[in-house]
């Protein structure tokens, strides 16, 4: 949903066109819609609870987001409360950190906001966004709930979250790793290697790109478009897999391959000490 209704301010211009994608996607089968309160500055979450009124929720796996400044106990009750009435749910199936906590917020404050919620019932699971694997740990040791995520940048390209680690705590202690921006924004399209890849598996380079994260143990992405066809071609990346051959290919052999992220770089010198 980032975009969907404005960057970090409401844009209501295209509110009909994104409804309707958003059922579109709906119709063709996606459950899993991603959200934040600062997405749009709260009007993605007021597009997506429009967009879900005549579906059955229970269906639906809807995650949304407390930014870092309102990750104090109270800051992200309200945060919460606030994001509910703005989707039109009675509970929200995860709910994630969007960064660690602000310098002088009490990690303890925040998870123990966030265990409540998890025993009211309005939160089913919990997660984490753009955190080292010291932060996790961190994080998941103020929590009686089990971390069911941790929501990062990850494609064939950016590489960041395999060189600090983040890939593999995920993987050995059975958590989520959520990759966004699996097409850095359409720019991995021009690859010789995918391309050579896609004529081989009979299918275009985005679906062999996003197919790289799926097929991996413990990963699943986020794709955003509001462009039915680039939806139906995003979800042509599903139901098959790449070889652990090609995997490895493509781990080690695409190009220009960057270690540290050129949108969301994890906080290395704000880092939890192990």
């Amino acid at each position: 949903m980032w975009e969907v209704g404005g960057r970090w301010e409401a844009d209501e211009s295209k509110d009909n066109t994104e409804v309707t994608a958003i059922q579109a996607a709906i119709e063709l089968g996606v459950t899993h819609f991603d959200t934040a309160e600062s997405y749009g500055d709260g009007h993605a979450e007021e597009l997506l609870g429009q967009a879900i009124k005549k579906y059955d929720r229970s269906k639906l796996i809807i995650a949304t987001k407390v930014s870092a400044p309102n990750q104090t106990y109270d800051g992200l009750r309200r945060s919460f409360e606030a994001s509910l009435k703005r989707l039109e749910t009675g509970y929200v199936d995860l709910y994630l950190l969007h960064r660690y906590p602000e310098p002088g917020i009490p990690i303890a404050d925040t998870m123990r906001a966030l265990d409540e919620l998890v025993e009211q019932g309005v939160v089913k699971n919990i997660g984490v966004c753009n955190m080292t694997p010291s932060r996790f740990s961190e994080a998941q040791k103020h929590t009686k709930n089990k971390l069911v995520c941790n929501q990062v940048h990850y494609n064939v390209q950016c590489r960041e979250i395999e060189k600090t680690g983040v890939l593999k705590q995920c993987q050995e202690n059975d958590v989520m790793l959520v990759a966004w921006r699996p097409l850095q924004k359409g720019v991995l399209l021009n690859s010789p290697l995918l391309d050579e890849l896609a004529k081989k598996y009979s299918k275009s380079p985005a679906q062999i790109a996003i197919n790289w994260l799926i097929s991996q143990n413990n990963v699943v992405t986020l794709s955003k478009t509001s462009n039915v066809e680039h939806l139906k071609e995003n979800l042509g990346a599903v139901g098959w897999a790449l070889s652990a051959e090609d995997i490895e290919r493509i781990r080690s052999e695409f190009p220009d391959q960057q270690e540290v992220s050129d949108a969301v770089p994890l906080s290395y010198e704000a880092d939890i000490e192990p």
